[in-house]
């Protein structure tokens, strides 16, 4: 627990330099993600055991790292078709090194990771002056409900959520992490609207509450989803790059589901006014 708390503070750490220095080195979160979405795609790669099939692992690697890095542009989009011609037009059709299955396999988890995960970008580019919040908030969501639930599952955990895909969640983690997500989801925006923010902008508390409750839920889901995964590949873990904690997709598999919902709501409601 104390390696894995460590570890967490230290991944916090790193998260707000790149926030930090993003405007006086505007690729730098662009870079940053391009390397979580290669780091992610490589793990899974690890655990189906294809990560040896070179001529498939790596332009999907290239791939991966290009959306964060180009945009959703003309430029990625030209990246995607020939990604996909390479993948069903080339490795299906012309190798035997892979079948349909791992192929459909490696291009639709490759799309998951790096569309979605690209909605942090996205979210710094949408939120312009804002736009640091923004991701800190949708992170702080996904994250801080995993920590909650982790803590709060150790000592007052009961009530098994889904044992035959994780066996150590339960109910009253899952109450804890949600309101733990809350809890800190409200305090940063209270940080910055005090301290951080120009006067007059405010933060919009009635879609905030909604937002973070929802998230925190998805948030749970997109965990859930990523350790039926890992069950179906007999894997406890992605990785062990992360010490306490696993693998990099072990710690973006939420931040997956949460990241590209966090977009959708800013793009709907007025979260921070002026």
């Amino acid at each position: 627990m104390i390696i894995r708390t460590i570890s967490g503070l230290l991944g916090g750490v790193i998260v707000v330099i790149v926030l930090m220095f993003n405007g006086t080195m505007p690729f730098l979160l662009n870079c940053a993600v391009a390397t979580v979405c290669a780091l992610a795609c490589y793990e899974f790669f690890s655990v189906m055991n294809l990560h040896k099939t070179a001529i498939a692992v790596v332009p999907s690697l290239i791939f991966s790292a290009l959306l964060p890095v180009l945009g959703s542009g003309l430029v990625w989009q030209g990246a995607w078709l020939g990604y996909s011609f390479f993948m069903f037009g080339v490795v299906l059709l012309l190798t035997s090194e892979l079948n349909f299955k791992d192929i459909a396999a490696i291009y639709s988890m490759v799309l998951l990771i790096t569309v979605s995960l690209n909605f942090i970008v996205k979210l710094m580019d949408f939120g312009g002056e804002f736009g640091s919040f923004y991701v800190l908030y949708a992170l702080c969501i996904s994250w801080m409900a995993d920590i909650g639930a982790y803590f709060w599952g150790t000592f007052f955990g009961r009530k098994k959520l889904c044992p035959s895909i994780s066996p150590k969640k339960t109910v009253e983690g899952v109450f804890g992490g949600v309101t733990f997500s809350l809890a800190v989801s409200l305090a940063i925006c209270f940080f910055f609207e005090w301290f951080m923010f120009d006067a007059g902008v405010r933060v919009n508390f009635h879609y905030i509450i909604p937002i973070s409750l929802a998230g925190a839920l998805i948030s749970t889901v997109g965990d859930l989803a990523f350790s039926a995964i890992k069950r179906g590949c007999h894997a406890k873990d992605f990785g062990s790059i992360i010490p306490g904690h696993g693998g990099v997709l072990d710690r973006f598999d939420s931040v997956i589901f949460v990241a590209p919902f966090v977009y959708f709501m800013v793009n709907c409601f007025n979260i921070v006014k002026m």
